[in-house]
């Protein structure tokens, strides 16, 4: 009982730091009440701020679940408690998920969703992450356990996702069949916000486990899901949410589709991948072949390359030789299984660079156009993948000098197929990128081409011209229609019907 009485009569503090359990005990029931009572501005909170982490990893079990509630408490009411996130969640993942109590791990838990709630999440996510590689599998299974839950409460706006899908393929890997559990628990939640933008990440899982999930996410409602908890900054959006809540019912239903547009983000699978990096692995005698007076030693260098931008995304690098040997082979090789087997690795760069390839992108535009001359149909469905591609990763806008040079190719097949390029590239333009000092001289050339005597050109410059009208709008274009007849104009207004 002396013991007792020395420790009883000690500041609520520094209970929480005696070697006796029953004091540290003592000090947490009271650290509770007083972090439920004081303003979340007072400066009792500085005297707890280093030595919280203490109250998550106490060696009694006892003390550190009623040490845990008190954690909970001063992350909801301090207004420092940003400050020991790291910490404490660190403690939480080694010292608290490893625990039989399931409600140690909850408590946890806990806490990791409130360091969230107030704008914590990235270090959270961090050091959850980092507890997947720890080597017991129930610390492993909280973690996994956590990130869904966290996913399933905040949201893919806030929780980001990239890291979570780059770590599911190894979880699908883990001998524990609890964690493999887990992480299909998990593929699922993830892939409720982002639907099939998860499926590339995870197409080299085993078939099994795969096929399994396509099973479970068949199920998965096809409504979009929406965030049910938010962040301290998010407050005006949660009154949002709890207004549309009321009016659509019980049910939650939204007719009016309000309610889809706080819901998950719109993701494009590139984001989620990691980049791989292919210029190192070229065979070392890759320029030599591809220019090679065999044409097979040409494709075996092409296929080499093919392989490697089969990855949807690539390591950005200098890229400069490679594509001016394929655009070489584009311009310049007679062999027409080769020309196509460069457009296509050409598409692969592009694809596989996005933005990155920009730089390139005017260096070979001009050579795929001028080999639109060829009019077998492998060769031109493998350029016009390859243009298309290439559009992609630049602007109409920078394009626009070659396009117009083209114009006025004697080549039939050549007009029709810029024409034609110029039509599905104003098709994925908006109004903005479509300004006047773009369509004018466009719009000129096309005019021009109406007028040839080619039906496939006069077709497919209509097509240009109808796409421009719908795209930037017949007040936009109609002033560079002048010189066209009535019948012209008719024709026009069903051109990209």
């Amino acid at each position: 009982m002396g013991d007792d009485s020395d420790w009883m009569k000690l500041p609520v503090d520094q209970k929480c730091e005696h070697k006796i359990w029953k004091a540290r005990l003592n000090g947490y029931e009271e650290a509770l009440k007083l972090f439920q009572r004081i303003d979340d501005k007072s400066p009792e909170w500085a005297k707890y701020q280093g030595i919280i982490k203490k109250f998550v990893t106490d060696s009694n079990a006892v003390a550190q679940l009623k040490g845990l509630e008190a954690v909970l408490a001063y992350v909801v009411n301090a207004h420092v408690a940003f400050r020991t996130v790291g910490e404490v969640v660190s403690g939480v993942v080694c010292k608290v998920f490893n625990k039989p109590k399931a409600r140690a791990k909850e408590l946890g838990s806990d806490i990791c969703l409130m360091y969230i709630e107030i704008e914590k999440g990235d270090t959270v996510q961090e050091e959850l992450i980092k507890g997947l590689e720890n080597k017991n599998p129930k610390i492993v299974v909280a973690c996994v356990e956590t990130i869904r839950r966290s996913l399933c409460e905040f949201g893919s706006k806030t929780v980001t996702l990239k890291p979570i899908v780059k770590v599911l393929p190894k979880l699908f890997e883990s001998r524990e069949k609890a964690v493999r559990d887990e992480a299909k628990l998990l593929a699922v939640e993830v892939y409720r916000w982002i639907r099939d933008s998860l499926r590339p990440p995870l197409q080299n899982i085993n078939s099994v486990q795969l096929k399994e999930l396509e099973e479970e996410w068949v199920k998965v409602p096809s409504s979009a899901p929406r965030q049910s908890r938010f962040l301290r900054s998010q407050q005006d959006l949660r009154a949002k949410f709890e207004e549309q809540q009321a009016e659509a019912g019980s049910d939650g239903d939204c007719e009016d589709g309000d309610c889809e547009d706080e819901s998950a983000p719109q993701v494009d699978p590139y984001e989620l991948l990691d980049p791989v990096e292919i210029l190192s692995k070229l065979p070392k005698d890759f320029y030599e072949k591809i220019e090679a007076k065999k044409w097979q030693e040409r494709k075996e260098a092409l296929e080499a390359l093919e392989m490697l931008v089969k990855h949807p995304k690539l390591d950005n690098g200098d890229y400069g030789d490679v594509v001016r040997a394929l655009k070489r082979v584009i311009g310049k090789d007679t062999n027409v299984v080769l020309v196509s087997l460069a457009a296509k690795c050409l598409a692969g760069l592009a694809s596989g660079l996005r933005k990155k390839f920009g730089t390139y992108a005017c260096q070979v535009v001009p050579t795929i156009l001028d080999k639109f001359k060829d009019k077998k149909p492998a060769v031109v469905q493998s350029l016009q993948e390859a243009i298309n591609a290439v559009f992609l990763t630049t602007t109409l806008q920078n394009l626009s000098e070659d396009m117009l040079a083209v114009m006025d190719n004697k080549n039939p097949s050549i007009k029709q197929q810029a024409s034609l390029f110029l039509a599905r590239s104003i098709r994925l333009s908006t109004p903005s990128t479509l300004p006047k000092s773009l369509l004018k001289p466009l719009c000129a050339a096309l005019i021009k081409q109406v007028n040839d005597p080619a039906p496939e050109v006069r077709d497919a410059a209509f097509e240009a011209l109808g796409t421009a009208m719908k795209v930037a709008g017949e007040k936009a274009v109609n002033p560079f229609l002048a010189d066209l007849d009535k019948l012209k104009l008719g024709k026009l207004e069903t051109a990209d019907s």
